[in-house]
């Protein structure tokens, strides 16, 4: 079987190489698109063996949609620039390319991981999504809803695969503040589109709520100094969406 992975791309000349990788263990095709890189990204992307494609910036989604239809195979997986595949699951996915799959979907567990890890933390974060996926039932959406999620087929039964994803997803608190200050401003977009109507109370809430669900509910306490920093840091990402959809609404207002 065919397996062509996909990736979207800006400035990722950190962690590029390690995802690239581990993806070229069990992709017959890589495609990365890429918004406008100015480091060494591209560079390590064609090192690599991945075919590189320039599109604009968007959205999340759209970004990821058109790096999906550039693919040429059937079967595909999606990763982002920030995951890594673990060893167990370069050899699951390798056995599973030689067998017939029972599904047309499969979710992948996804365990965030920090600078230094070798390996996930005992109380590490992980969530489970649909990323390996035959394109002919399944597609991820273009669209403003940012939510980076694969759309399944009505009537179509999903798999699970075994094995995890490392997700290195917070280099630094600078990095981290860039990536969510961007991301917060896309989700307003998906408010807006909604037209949600949000109480003014949430601008005083938000984030001292928000922290308490990262830093006690997703367990992030047990994380040390590290899950501290990173459930403010989400905690301030949640509050910045909605102090920026406030102050779209408040622009819309005055217009009219």
């Amino acid at each position: 079987m065919q397996l062509s992975v996909y990736i979207i791309t800006l400035n990722e000349e950190t962690r590029i190489a390690t995802t690239l990788e581990q993806a070229q263990k069990v992709a017959d095709e890589i495609i990365v698109v890429d918004s406008g890189s100015k480091d060494k990204t591209i560079e390590i992307a064609e090192k690599h063996g991945a075919k590189v494609i320039h599109h604009d910036w968007e959205s999340y989604c759209k970004q990821k949609s058109f790096a999906e239809k550039q693919c040429t195979n059937d079967w595909v997986l999606m990763l982002d620039a920030d995951e890594v595949l673990s060893e167990e699951l370069v050899k699951e996915l390798k056995s599973w390319k030689k067998t017939t799959p029972k599904f047309n979907a499969y979710k992948l567990k996804i365990c965030n991981m920090f600078p230094n890890d070798k390996k996930p933390r005992r109380f590490t974060h992980t969530f489970n999504v649909v990323r390996l996926y035959n394109r002919r039932f399944a597609h991820m959406p273009e669209d403003l809803m940012n939510k980076d999620r694969i759309k399944v087929d009505d009537g179509q039964k999903i798999g699970q695969i075994k094995n995890t994803i490392h997700h290195f997803c917070f280099l630094s608190l600078e990095q981290a503040t860039a990536k969510y200050n961007i991301h917060s401003s896309e989700l307003v977009k998906t408010l807006a589109k909604n037209k949600r109507k949000i109480s003014k109370l949430r601008i005083f809430t938000e984030f001292p709520r928000q922290f308490l669900h990262y830093y006690f509910g997703k367990r992030y306490f047990l994380l040390g100094t590290e899950g501290y920093i990173q459930a403010l840091v989400l905690a301030n990402f949640r509050f910045l969406k909605i102090a920026k959809y406030y102050e779209y609404t408040q622009k819309e207002k005055s217009k009219n």
